[in-house]
């Protein structure tokens, strides 16, 4: 597979410079598009987020909390004077309190035409290629109607997805991928713009391998898919739950072709697992780190250290956090996404499922006898969101409230382990009555 394949390395990687250019120039089309319609159609909505505020929530508890936070910073971008479209389209400059830094405050007050306290912030690091739907969809109407749009692409999206699922993958399968959608709690995502471009990324890709899958496995033409899903991540998202991107799709390739699998040995399987994440991982953060230099080199600003030193935080518990009185260690951040990720009703299904789960296994206890290398390919992909949290400690802790739904990874791979089991025990019981009589 891929690691053992250097020119299809080398090919991912020429894809990966290729994408950088592509995402400059898609970036340079947006911030040369006239704002004019955007700051009119984004002022007639500003009634949302003056009634919402920076961090609302449709329901109690920070599973149901929304990110205005984040999407008022895009509306930001997109409402503020270009001077020079390239020198924009790298740095993205938006106003924001110098004060505090609150970007729906800043939003309502800049709209307004008062600038007092405001100062230009340029926020580099990141593409913000979730700006190349945004920006075209507010100049056709309001942005209360674009979070509508969006809400029911979101929607559209699941049900199609789920569908297929259904018909190529089973009942089974999918009620692990409804109970996977569940723990991202689709209501928060779809009243989102950031939480919905890993989303929308992730079951597009969904699709297009249960749609296609035949021909990507059979033409090895998957190590390229998945680095082109690490891309578009990338390009869109903001650090939110990338890992979501990988973990299903991960899944879903192991689902889609366990029977050619498991003719091979399971070091083999794992190796191919290890290099489908590879090449996502390729595609990500060599997308993710083209944008530092592209804006580097276009704008002349140190655009580099400032995002290493960034990155370097999320990898590590920064002083300033110390001092600001966070007292984070990775078996923090590990507890504080878990309780978010089962806070209230998922808490209580996902009990429930455990528990229906193991009075079945019990009973067919003796007829489980169920090979490891079926089930272990199952455990790469669930382990990805806690290896993530443990990697970033700080930003996850943080940032809990959105990081949790890379959980979702673990909870399709292992709901989807245990319906193997389940199958399993169930095939070997119908046999042995069948053998019976």
């Amino acid at each position: 597979m891929l690691m053992f394949e250097p020119k299809k390395f080398l090919r991912i990687v020429i894809g990966v410079a290729l994408s950088v250019l592509l995402g400059t120039a898609a970036m340079i089309f947006v911030y040369a598009l006239p704002n004019d319609r955007v700051v009119r159609n984004v002022r007639a909505g500003l009634e949302l987020y003056e009634r919402e505020g920076n961090y609302p929530s449709w329901a109690l508890g920070e599973h149901s909390r929304l990110d205005n936070f984040t999407d008022a910073i895009f509306l930001l971008e997109v409402t503020h004077p270009i001077d020079g479209v390239i020198n924009s389209a790298m740095l993205n400059p938006r106003y924001g309190l110098t004060a505090d830094e609150k970007p729906v405050d800043a939003l309502i007050q800049a709209l307004r035409g008062d600038t007092t306290g405001l100062a230009e912030i340029n926020y580099p690091r990141y593409w913000h290629g979730a700006l190349l739907i945004l920006k075209p969809l507010l100049i056709a109407t309001q942005v209360n109607h674009v979070r509508m749009i969006v809400a029911y692409a979101d929607f559209i999206l699941f049900v199609t997805a789920l569908l297929m699922f259904q018909k190529i993958l089973g009942t089974r399968i999918a009620v692990a991928f409804a109970a996977a959608v569940m723990t991202i709690n689709l209501v928060s995502v779809s009243m989102s713009f950031q939480f919905s471009t890993v989303y929308a990324v992730t079951l597009s890709a969904l699709i297009v391998m249960l749609k296609k899958n035949r021909r990507l496995f059979d033409d090895a033409l998957y190590e390229y898919f998945f680095a082109v899903v690490g891309i578009l991540v990338a390009f869109t998202d903001l650090l939110t739950y990338p890992i979501f991107s990988v973990g299903l799709p991960l899944t879903t390739w192991y689902l889609l072709n366990r029977r050619a699998l498991l003719e091979k040995n399971l070091a083999h399987v794992l190796k191919s697992m290890v290099g489908l994440l590879t090449a996502w991982g390729t595609g990500y953060f060599g997308m993710w780190s083209g944008k530092w230099l592209v804006a580097q080199i276009l704008t002349g600003r140190d655009v580099l250290s400032d995002a290493l030193g960034q990155v370097m935080s999320y990898l590590q518990i920064s002083d300033a956090l110390t001092a600001a009185g966070w007292q984070i260690t990775t078996a923090d951040a590990l507890q504080r996404i878990v309780a978010v990720g089962g806070h209230g009703p998922i808490r209580i299904f996902l009990f429930a499922a455990i528990i229906l789960l193991t009075v079945s296994l019990i009973r067919r206890r003796r007829e489980i006898s169920l090979s490891p290398r079926k089930i272990l390919p199952y455990l790469l992909p669930a382990m990805l969101p806690f290896v993530w949290v443990a990697l970033a400690s700080g930003h996850s802790h943080i940032h809990a409230f959105f990081v949790y739904r890379g959980l979702a990874v673990a909870v399709f791979a292992l709901t989807c382990a245990a319906m193997e089991i389940s199958s399993s025990a169930q095939k070997k019981s119908a046999a042995l009555n069948s053998d019976g009589s």
